[in-house]
């Protein structure tokens, strides 16, 4: 979709509304494809909810299958400002009650604020940004391939010499990362 608008006459009108779920169904990683239309400045709405990977459009409340899923979805937005709607398009279990659907929905506006809180923490935790700042250690030799997408670039990104014996030995403590990660969420760190 973000291709095809940029054929529109109108382009600066039109954006996307992607949906946790309808990703989450067919295996993909919403995560990317939000920082895909936030890059693109074409997301214009969010569909927060949640689904198991694989199986029909379950539309579950926000959080409660992929809690880390969901926590890097609200680091994306909350880290990058977005200031578009936010949109609970989810649906309580056909059990509930009257009370039980304003428990949902508050519940996944809780969910939202909560993991919010845990990005903060996250952004905050000194051993989780030395990692980060580990793995993402740059001498600016791949500076010249940053950026918006050019044919140039990626011509001279396929052009170039990498060194993958020495790209080899660089530590990439993602494990660690995960682990404190799955700390901070489970609410021990």
């Amino acid at each position: 979709m973000l291709a095809f608008i940029t054929t529109l006459d109108h382009s600066e009108m039109v954006g996307v509304n992607p949906e946790v779920a309808h990703e989450h169904m067919v295996g993909l990683n919403f995560t990317h494809h939000v920082a895909q239309a936030m890059e693109a400045g074409k997301l214009f709405h969010i569909d927060l909810n949640d689904q198991a990977f694989g199986r029909y459009d379950q539309d579950f409340r926000f959080g409660s299958v992929n809690l880390k899923s969901a926590f890097f979805l609200v680091k994306l937005l909350e880290d990058n400002g977005y200031d578009g709607s936010r949109h609970f398009d989810a649906h309580a279990y056909r059990t509930s009650d009257y009370d039980d659907v304003k428990a949902f929905a508050r519940g996944c506006i809780h969910t939202y604020l909560i993991l919010k809180e845990k990005v903060a923490q996250f952004n905050a935790d000194a051993e989780i940004q030395a990692l980060l700042a580990e793995i993402n250690a740059d001498d600016g030799s791949m500076n010249p391939f940053m950026g918006q997408y050019s044919a140039e670039k990626a011509a001279a990104l396929r052009a170039h010499a990498f060194d993958r014996a020495a790209l080899g030995q660089r530590a990439q403590p993602y494990e660690r990362l995960d682990q404190l990660t799955i700390e901070l969420l489970l609410g021990v760190r």
